[in-house]
């Protein structure tokens, strides 16, 4: 496996002090880890005034969040009114993955201290279950470079393995989960085996244990992008990558509904990308996507059978391996960190992003 994956190699400490300045948010502190406390974090004034009504809103930067990391899980956890973030990797000289849990509820984030907690990765999937009130986390790529095939649940600021007794997906990294409402179960598709060969298996998880669903799966792929869409009532696939050379990139666009998958119009394909966020914007009624690797720059939403480009002023810069997720508390879609370029560099800061409410 090459460098998405494997994390034996130096990031580049001159352009991340370069492009740090230009992050928003960041000020120049894209090194600098979150201070490890129990208590609430302080909330950094907003830039630029009152919150806008389309763009992007700086919640925390520094250490006044989780800090400089990509490639973690981030849900928001409706039961706990709290976005619920997990590990990731941090490019400095060790390349640290982190194992670490944070909670943002009222603009201020926290560090949970739980009794236990799932070992430290990166490329893991994580959604939440809103039919069961817990959040899920999957796989991943381990400290040792292994692919993991543990599952954990996190509720009430606790995390649980559960034994899946035999029966769940393989050891993967790169995959892609989404929560399907109307079905009630957390959707698993593709990912990367340990021979670095892509995945184009679907797994159910209803809360309490793995369902392998039969049929014709899009093809195999990593990194690529997934999220529920309420208007097509099923859970949205788009992009991915084929292998790390990129040789093959996707950019089309698939619906998972009633344990089927269906390949949806051309119109909705875009140009190639993988590790790009996608998230459904529930004040605007809008799925969201975000460039990622790729991608031609900036925000698409979806209309009926296409994207338009979303205009945001100030565009901030280019991010990827930095998922998205709704947050009812803010009202907007919800992002930390995120990377931009593999190996760096990262960002640190906390954005929320805000539309105008459908009519």
């Amino acid at each position: 496996m090459r460098d998405r994956i494997v994390t034996r190699r130096k990031t580049l400490q001159a352009a991340t002090a370069l492009f740090g300045a230009a992050v928003l948010g960041c000020g120049g502190r894209s090194r600098e880890k979150p201070e490890e406390t129990d208590e609430p974090s302080e909330v950094l004034p907003m830039a630029g005034g009152p919150a806008p009504t389309l763009g992007w809103e700086v919640i925390a930067t520094g250490t006044a969040g989780p800090g400089v990391r990509s490639r973690h899980g981030l849900v928001y956890d409706r039961s706990a009114t709290a976005a619920v973030l997990f590990g990731g990797i941090i490019w400095d000289d060790q390349e640290s993955l982190r194992a670490d849990t944070w909670e943002l509820r009222d603009r201020k984030w926290t560090r949970i201290r739980a009794p236990e907690t799932p070992p430290a990765r990166h490329r893991g999937a994580m959604v939440y279950l809103d039919s069961r009130e817990l959040s899920l986390l999957f796989g991943g790529q381990g400290d040792t470079g292994d692919l993991l095939g543990d599952t954990w649940v996190y509720a009430a600021r606790r995390w649980r393995r559960v034994q899946s007794g035999g029966k769940a997906p393989s050891p993967r990294a790169g995959h892609c989960m989404a929560f399907d409402e109307q079905a009630g179960v957390a959707v698993l598709f593709g990912g990367i085996n340990p021979n670095d060969s892509p995945l184009g298996d679907t797994w159910l998880f209803d809360g309490t244990s793995w369902k392998k669903v039969n049929g014709t799966d899009p093809p195999a792929r990593r990194y690529a992008a997934f999220a529920y869409d309420p208007e097509l009532k099923g859970c949205l696939l788009h992009g991915g990558a084929e292998d790390d050379h990129g040789r093959r990139t996707f950019g089309d666009a698939w619906l998972f509904r009633n344990n089927i998958w269906k390949r949806l119009e051309k119109s909705l394909d875009t140009d190639p990308r993988d590790d790009h966020g996608l998230g459904y914007h529930r004040g605007a009624k809008r799925m969201v996507m975000l460039e990622g690797v790729a991608g031609v720059r900036g925000l698409l939403v979806r209309e009926a059978t296409t994207w338009r480009t979303l205009e945001v002023n100030p565009l901030h810069p280019r991010h990827q391996c930095s998922p998205l997720t709704w947050d009812d508390g803010l009202g907007g879609l919800l992002l930390h960190g995120g990377e931009s370029h593999h190996g760096g560099p990262q960002f640190d800061a906390t954005l929320l992003l805000r539309m105008p409410a459908a009519s």
